[in-house]
């Protein structure tokens, strides 16, 4: 049989292995060109439809294909976790983080299948035939909100990777990535694989019958009228006034690019006495522009405790005063100790040198900051590389008078719920703090930048990027990036001007209900998964493997 008509291979042994393998392989290798450093968006519509004709199958061997076209996908897309100058660990990083992710695709391949509601023993072909429409409509249904579902598992399972979820791909579109304030990105996810998987069927049935007949658009229905949807809701937020400007304001963002090596090598004194200097030049370069608001990234600042104090105290004291002189605020991100335990925290100083605020970061990178049940087995702390550091509390609102933010440190600002929480009606716009220094020159940091433009939409408030290597710049309500200036990887001050909407900020939808989209794919899948055991169990039926 061939590859699209094929039967369920792991119901009677139909198929090629090798071949199964190789289609399941070159599926999974399609998907990661939806993001960085390829970034074609259709591959995003294409990639769950081949996914699913790829692992075509009896669950339990779904499951294995689908496994396979994780780990294709992975294994590239997550290659960035290779940079992290710590080795071995590094290798070990991306092949644990790989394997694991890998999960997911795996999980939805055999979900799909098992909720396949035709004939297994068939070829695909008389399969479809043999079903209403309103059975092929529905299993298209359920695998898009199952896709959904376990993106969403993803993003909370083990304090959560919601890395480049499918929706995210599609920033550029902007009318669809709209629909984002009212159901977050995997409201996108959701239209992007309906309409994969409404393709597939239409393929499969123009195959079948060897011909085209234009009642075989049918297939489309449900996926064109969800996108009709999507796209209208998106259409209306973006028509939708952003406010009045009251205001506007100027910021200085320190790019430094720091060497990670740099960071962690406290015991080079002469090495942190550069970090320092590099630190403190870029800021007298910032002073000369007159900005209201300076920020340095996170873990910008050394420990000053290390160094001598000859050199930094008159370098502060000159600093200090050029900002006391033109008023300028500043927010830098250092590490903060309470109770003997490190934060890993951004200040807010105002132009006299008081500070005001404190935000430390609440969603800490597992093995990177911290260690699961590490208070427990105490030896496990020995597997984080930067330290073990103490989780924060928050949200925090830094409030310079003109102007108020909220802080979001690192990877927290891929994580939805965290931004949906820090845009109170009173923030004018989201400050991030990032060192993507970790992973060099590699294409991590688009993706981190990208994943992290939703939390604009999502919220409708800008989102004000600074890096210590990486894409330093601001994001406005409809996800587009303002003030990139290449090459992103040198050092540098950027200099960005971003509006000040007349306030209060009403919130989203999105903000409103949270992910209720996403758990209500959870709660959906669970219940057809139960619907389908029941009736498996009232036939005697045991699905093969």
């Amino acid at each position: 049989m061939g590859f699209a008509l094929g039967t369920l291979r792991g119901v009677n042994g139909g198929g090629n292995k090798w071949r199964d393998w190789a289609l399941a392989a070159g599926a999974g290798l399609v998907w990661p060109c939806a993001f960085p450093p390829v970034t074609f968006l259709p591959a995003a519509w294409l990639a769950p439809a081949l996914l699913l004709a790829a692992t075509r199958a009896a669950p339990g061997r779904a499951f294995r294909l689908g496994f396979v076209a994780g780990i294709a996908h992975y294994f590239t897309s997550l290659a960035w976790v290779l940079y992290i100058p710590v080795a071995p660990g590094n290798i070990a990083g991306w092949l644990a983080l790989s394997t694991y992710c890998s999960v997911y695709p795996a999980a939805w391949a055999a979900l799909c299948w098992y909720l396949f509601p035709g004939d297994s023993e068939k070829p695909i072909r008389e399969a479809l035939a043999d079903l209403s429409f309103g059975k092929r409509f529905g299993w298209g249904a359920s695998c898009a909100l199952g896709w959904v579902a376990l993106e969403c598992l993803r993003g909370w399972v083990i304090t959560g990777f919601p890395w480049n979820y499918l929706g995210a791909s599609q920033l550029e579109f902007t009318r669809l990535a709209m629909l984002a304030q009212f159901t977050g990105v995997l409201g996108v996810s959701l239209v992007v694989v309906w309409g994969s998987v409404g393709g597939l069927l239409l393929v499969w049935n123009w195959c079948g019958k060897k011909k085209f007949e234009p009642l075989m658009l049918k297939e489309l229905a449900g996926p064109a009228v969800l996108m009709a949807l999507a796209v209208g809701l998106g259409s209306f937020a973006l028509a939708q006034p952003l406010g009045a400007k009251r205001d506007e304001l100027k910021i200085a963002l320190i790019q430094p690019s720091i060497p990670q090596t740099v960071l962690w090598n406290l015991n080079d004194k002469e090495s942190q006495h550069k970090r320092f200097a590099q630190l403190m030049d870029l800021s007298d370069i910032a002073v000369e522009k007159n900005p209201d608001l300076i920020v340095w990234p996170e873990a910008s600042v050394p420990p000053l405790r290390l160094l001598d104090p000859e050199v930094v105290v008159p370098r502060l004291q000159s600093l200090n005063a050029a900002l006391r002189e033109n008023q300028i605020w500043r927010v830098w991100g250092a590490d903060r100790f309470e109770n003997n335990a490190p934060l890993n925290s951004s200040v807010l100083m105002d132009p006299e040198g008081n500070e005001l605020a404190y935000y430390s970061k609440q969603h800490l990178v597992m093995f990177g900051e911290y260690v699961p049940f590490g208070e427990e087995l105490p030896f496990l702390k020995k597997l984080a590389p930067v330290g073990n550091f103490a989780r924060g509390k928050g949200p925090e609102v830094f409030d310079m008078g003109r102007a108020k933010m909220s802080v979001i440190i690192c990877f927290e600002d891929v994580v939805p719920k965290l931004a949906r929480r820090a845009a109170t009606p009173e923030v004018d716009f989201l400050l991030n703090l990032t060192n993507d220094g970790w992973f060099g020159q590699s294409h991590q940091q688009w993706q981190h930048a990208r994943s992290a433009a939703w939390r604009a939409i999502e919220t409708r408030r800008p989102l004000v990027r600074c890096t210590n290597n990486g894409i330093t710049c601001w994001v406005d309500e409809h996800g587009h990036f303002h003030g990139v200036k290449p090459p992103v990887h040198s050092p540098r001050v950027n200099i960005v001007t971003i509006p000040l909407r007349k306030g209060p900020r009403a919130p989203t939808v999105y903000q409103r209900l949270g992910d209720w989209l996403s758990w209500g794919a959870v709660a959906v899948c669970v219940g057809l998964i139960l619907v389908r055991r029941k009736k498996d169990s009232a036939s005697g039926a045991n699905p093969a493997n």
